[in-house]
Formats: structure tokens, sequence, C-alpha cells
């Protein structure tokens, strides 16, 4: 099981260099891309995009129904 806790360890480091808008597929840890292990991934890491997002840290975007997710670090006003 991949917790939503170890995505949002993996993913607040990340985050600070990332000011363009990326898949947040493309954050999923290797080794986690293929059957149950990727939908507890994305199921994790999409939780703790969410919680960045809730904080202030981050933005996230989809541009239509099922079209990929995407994450960015939050831009200052």
């Amino acid at each position: 099981v991949y917790t939503m806790e170890e995505a949002l360890d993996r993913l607040r480091p990340l985050l600070g260099d990332l000011l363009h808008w990326a898949d947040l597929l493309d954050w999923l840890p290797s080794g986690w891309t293929t059957g149950p292990r990727r939908r507890a991934a994305t199921a994790a890491t999409f939780a703790a995009a969410l919680e960045l997002v809730r904080d202030g840290h981050a933005e996230i975007r989809q541009d239509r129904p099922f079209a990929p997710i995407q994450l960015r670090a939050r831009v200052p006003a």
C-alpha cells in the first residue's frame, strides 16, 4: 500500500521546482506504474495533491473530463 502521507513526503520537496503544469501521473513512484500498485499510487498521489491545494502550496487543473490531472506549485500573487 502506498499511503497519502508517503505521497505527500514525495511531492513536497518536488513541488518547489514545479513552476509549470505537470501531469500528476508523472509523479508516481517508480515501480508503481502497473496494476493494483498503480491504482494505489494514483489515489494516494491525487489525495496528496488535494492536500497541497488545500494548504495553499499547489494548484490543480483538469481541462475536461477524463483528461490528465495537472499540478504545479502555487504562484504567489
